[in-house]
This record gives C-alpha cells, structure tokens and sequence, in this order.
C-alpha cells in the first residue's frame, strides 16, 4: 500500500503539469495501463493503439457507435461490382490532413500501396487486392484478386485502414526507410478530429482538437473536448485512485476488486458491456494425450462452466458457445454449452486407453492475465480427480509466443490458454487464421496444429461465396464440425468494464472499437 500510495502522489504531480495551454474543464484525462509499441498505422496491430487511431486517422467506412453496422466515413458513398471483385468508393470533398494537405484518392491508394509494401502487422487482411486506383481526384476503385465477401468489414476496422498524409511519409522517408516507417511510429498525420501532439513513452500521449476537421467543425460544440490526454498507468489500484479525486475521467483498467470498490460511489459512472473478446484453452491436436479427440473431450467435459463464471470471474464474462464471438452474424447459436460432466470425462479417458489418467500435462498462459491462471487452477483441481497432473506455467508473451509458433509440434504446450478479439465483425475472422490447416505455425495462428479436410474446404469455399444464406449455411457447418473434433476449449468473453467520471457525457461503447472512444461525439459538464 505504500508504494500504492507514492505512485499515486508522483502520478498526480505529473497530471498537474501536463497541458497547461488548454483549460482542465475542456481536457478529458483516460488512464489505461495498454501502450502500443507503435503509432505506425500501417504497421501496428495491437489493442493499446485503438484509443489513439480512432480519432486521429479516419477510414473509407467505419463501425457506426454501439453496433457492428458498416457507415460512410471518409467516403460517402461506395459500389461494388455483380461479381463482387470491383469496388469503387466517391470521397467527401474538402478533407484536409492535419498538416494542411488534402486528403483524396490518391492519398487513399497511397495508404493501401504502403500498408501491402511494408507487409507487416495487418497487411494480411488485404491480400487479396489486386490494385487500388485513383479514378480521379474524389473516386477511388478496388480491383480484387477474388470476391471477398467481408471486404467492406475489413475496410471498417481499426488496423491498417487509416488513411495518411502522403507528404508527411514523404517528408520523413529516407533509402534505407522508404515508408518512413521509423518517424511514423511515434508521429501521427491523419484526418481525424484530434491531432497527435507528442509521445513521452511509458508516460502519456497528448491529442488536441483540428481546428480544420472537416465534417461539421467545432461551432457551436458546447464543453467539447479540446485536449486528450491518455496516461499510462499500469497499477489498477492507482488508477481507481486517480479516478476518486478527479485526477483523470477515464479509467480503462480497474480490476474486479477494484470495481467493487467503486460501486455506488457518488460522482462515478460504471459502465459494462459484452465484449467479443474471445479466450480459449487451445490443445495441441498433433502430439502427446491431447492428440487423442477422447482425450480433449475428457478435459472439456471435465471443468466447472458455471463456477468458472460464478466465482473466479464474478459474473464479468458470458461462456462461449463455439468457437465464434457470440453476437456476430452467422454464429452458430444451436451448438450445445458445455458443462461438467465428470462421468463423461472418466468414460471417455478409458476409451483413449486412460482409465486411471496418469499423464502430466502443460498449461501455459500469458503473463498478467489473472482470469487465465485461476482457470487453469480450476481445470487442475477438476483433473486431479481424474488422475491427470496440470502442470500451470506463467510466461511473458514473448516467450510463450516462441513456444507456441515453432513449427515442431513436439516442443507445443498440451494445452495454452489464448485470446483472440475480432478484427472485423465477421466469424470468418476467428475460424480461418485458429482453424484452417494452411495456419499452422510458423505461418499463423491454428497453434495447436489442428486439421480437418472438410473444414478447409468449406471455409476455402466461404472465402469466396458472396450469397450471404449460403456463405453462411456453410459457416454454421465448421463451426458444427470444430466443435464436434474439440481442437479447444471455447471458454467466456469477459466483459469490457469502464469506469468514469460523471462529468464525462456521449459515451457510446463500440463491440469492435473496444478500447477506443467516439470523442469527437463527447463532452465534459464540469
């Protein structure tokens, strides 16, 4: 409590010197313990940049606030061709980057060309466009490889879509650096409302509002905010404290002991939502007992849904039902939720050749993630009554990654507790990069080295099919069939928790946008 307590006295003298040309009252202060490694928009591909790329850089389309539902952004209108492979998108005019430049469609086709060209972080998503043109100064066309059917979902999301000002990456480019990749990640020059005024690392990020921002200005805003300041602060305890005295408005990280802490208190706004955030136990389908589909039916049948939900996560999580986030079109909603059944269990290791258990096995998770640990203790204390040793081991991500993205399936953990969010709002997202036999490490993500021909044909067939009944129809059918082979097990969406002042009005809670805000829609009333 000590070194709680003289964080939380260094934390408050630095607020207090932060953005002294902009008035306390106008600047909203979000404490959040995720900071990116890069502000690069082409490049970066983690959830601690989505707070910042949100309201600096813009889109062609976005997510319209609070649904999954895709709406004009920096375009206003959009086509696409009968075979689904040519899409034409027509600008708004007038739209000007913050460096004073204007934004058409040659700085769009400049955007996507460097996003494919550095090939790194989101770029993946955009493999299958052939080329991007500038029809003329507003008119932008999409010539695709290949129909594909979440094209305009892909457009809408937060990595890698951003538009950027083509004369600040030329400034800034060098031989060696061609896509000034450097200076962009610790710069930003986009179109947003708000624009990137420095980066201290490991402290803050400091945004004020375009006096330029093109879509209906700031006259006549009343208490919007002029200045953002995101702090980064790791200890939860910290933040709550903070966000007590009034010291910040916002905090994104406020623990489940915490959030109790806060419940009821005057002047504080809790709000929690479902989340789509996916977490998963992922066996390791090609070596050691979990190779054994008896055996991963076993070890799914064997946890405790309802205490999992109940007691370690306090009710802040919805159990999955399959391997899709709930609430996405073209989820399976007739598979079964799994729930203990310890007699199964025990019937099906004697199938595998295991009646007595009498195997180890590994449970690795990420470093920080406390729901993952105590589920892992869960599943341990439920498989010792099977004979089966759960072996929990904590490692840092680098380190897990490197475990889990060799290419041996061999050196693979039995079992790694994993998360997966939707890039975009579509169920093809988390069913072909975990599933699909092509995604076997080192290429990507099916890191339990799972196959099944049938689901690499349907999927291979839904990447292309555009009758959205029958592109569904065969979605519902691998997640059936992922479901029925058990490659994981499908565990809970924990639920997304924001603590506030309630000062802070216009809130609007995204499913996909999870860690960002709508702010140039919000105000202050101090």
């Amino acid at each position: 409590m000590k070194w709680t307590l003289l964080i939380f006295g260094l934390v408050s003298v630095g607020l207090l010197a932060l953005g002294q040309e902009i008035p306390r009252e106008r600047t909203l202060i979000i404490a959040t313990g995720l900071q990116p490694s890069t502000l690069d928009i082409g490049v970066g591909y983690e959830a601690a940049a989505i707070n910042v790329n949100l309201v600096v850089y813009e889109r062609l389309v976005r997510y319209k606030p609070g649904t999954i539902e895709v709406e004009p952004e920096l375009a206003r209108s959009w086509t696409v061709s009968d075979d689904g492979k040519i899409w034409t998108f027509v600008l708004h005019p007038g739209i000007v980057f913050h460096d004073g430049t204007p934004c058409d469609a040659a700085a769009v086709v400049f955007s996507f060309q460097r996003v494919i060209a550095i090939n790194l972080g989101p770029a993946w998503m955009f493999e299958p466009i052939e080329k991007v043109e500038a029809v003329d100064e507003l008119n932008v066309r999409f010539t695709l490889k290949r129909p594909y059917p979440e094209f305009l979902q892909v457009l809408a999301n937060i990595f890698g879509t951003g538009i950027v000002s083509p004369a600040a990456v030329k400034a800034h480019a060098t031989t060696d650096d061609p896509w000034a990749q450097e200076w962009l990640s610790s710069h930003m020059v986009g179109t947003g409302p708000y624009e990137f005024v420095e980066w201290v690392k490991g402290q803050h990020i400091i945004l004020r509002r375009f006096a330029n921002y093109w879509r209906r200005g700031w006259e006549g805003v009343k208490n919007n905010v002029e200045q953002v300041i995101i702090r980064y602060i790791t200890e939860p305890a910290v933040q709550r404290l903070l966000l007590e005295r009034g010291d910040v408005d916002i905090a994104m990280d406020i623990s489940v002991d915490d959030w109790e802490l806060l419940r009821g208190q005057p002047g504080i706004v809790l709000v929690e939502e479902p989340s789509m955030h996916a977490t998963y136990l992922r066996f390791n389908c090609a070596a050691g007992p979990t190779a054994d589909v008896r055996v991963r039916k076993a070890i799914r049948a064997a946890l405790d849904y309802a205490g999992m939900i109940q007691y370690v996560l306090r009710g802040h999580a919805i159990q999955m039902q399959g391997p899709a986030a709930l609430g996405l079109p073209c989820h399976n909603d007739e598979l079964p939720l799994p729930k203990q059944d310890l007699e199964l269990a025990r019937k099906l290791l004697a199938e595998a050749g295991y009646p007595n258990g009498g195997f180890t096995l590994e449970y690795v998770y990420e470093s920080g993630h406390e729901d993952r640990r105590r589920v892992g203790e869960l599943l341990q204390a439920a498989l010792i009554e099977l004979g089966i040793n759960l072996q929990i081991i904590e490692l840092p991500w680098p380190d897990l990654w490197e475990r889990v993205s060799a290419a041996d399936p061999e050196q693979t953990p039995a079992i790694v507790a994993n998360g997966w969010w939707p890039d975009y709002a579509d169920v093809i997202n988390f069913l072909y990069p975990m599933y699909h036999s092509s995604q076997w490490p080192p290429v990507a993500f099916n890191i339990g080295f799972y196959k099944n021909a049938e689901v690499d044909r349907l999927l291979d067939q839904a990447l292309v099919e555009t009758d959205h009944a029958v592109r569904c129809q065969l979605l519902k059918r691998v997640q059936a069939l992922i479901y029925e082979d058990c490659p994981d097990i499908d565990l809970y969406h924990l639920t997304t928790r924001i603590a506030m002042r309630d000062w802070v009005k216009g809130y609007v809670y995204s499913p996909i946008y999870t860690e960002g805000f709508f702010l140039y829609d919000m105000w202050l009333e101090k």
